[in-house]
């Protein structure tokens, strides 16, 4: 069974390599941020993107809900193959940390802090920053915490600040497969 968690900061590629990961191996990508939201109109009968219902709601609810649709995701896909593309910050509840290292192998996409900062406030000041009027000190507060715990629960840590998307899949698939000492079959 392929299971295949994908962990990392906000803009780092997480979907995006997820997709491809899934289409090579021709099984199904998950993405966290989606499957939040589902769940949340789901719930509250509002469609709101993951920053608006952070943002509207506040931190409380939002970890509440991440935790709820990270052990929905859990009984869904127990027996599936899938690649999962989590969410910046639920890798940083214990209580999902253990629900992650359950699911699957769990892959932490490291990339350069500065591509990363400039992708992260490209929409706008994300909700979950401490300081708004300080992005970058907020930017740089979030990344040395979530750094280190992305790095404590990895199954495996890729540098991926040069590499294509292609490349970052290519170095997945044997990385897992040196790590669980199975074949996987590239479609």
């Amino acid at each position: 069974m392929i299971q295949i968690v994908l962990i990392g900061m906000k803009s780092c590629g997480k979907t995006m390599i997820s997709k491809l990961l899934a289409k090579k191996l021709n099984i199904q990508s998950i993405d966290s941020d989606i499957e939040i939201e589902n769940l949340h109109k789901k719930e509250k009968g509002e469609v709101l993107t993951f920053r608006e219902i952070f943002k509207k709601y506040g931190e409380k609810y939002f970890n509440i809900l991440d935790s709820r649709t990270l052990t929905d995701i859990a009984e869904r896909f127990k027996n599936k193959d899938f690649v999962f593309a989590c969410a910046g910050r639920t890798p940083l509840q214990r209580i999902n940390q253990k629900l992650l290292k359950r699911l699957g192998t769990i892959i932490y996409l490291k990339s350069n802090k500065e591509a990363l900062y400039q992708r992260t406030i490209k929409n706008g000041i994300p909700a979950f920053f401490p300081y708004p009027a300080n992005p970058r000190r907020s930017f740089n507060e979030i990344l040395t915490k979530r750094q280190s715990t992305y790095s404590k629960i990895a199954d495996i840590i890729l540098e991926c600040n040069t590499l294509s998307p292609e490349k970052i899949v290519d170095i997945i698939l044997v990385s897992y497969r040196a790590c669980l000492g199975i074949p996987v079959e590239i479609h």
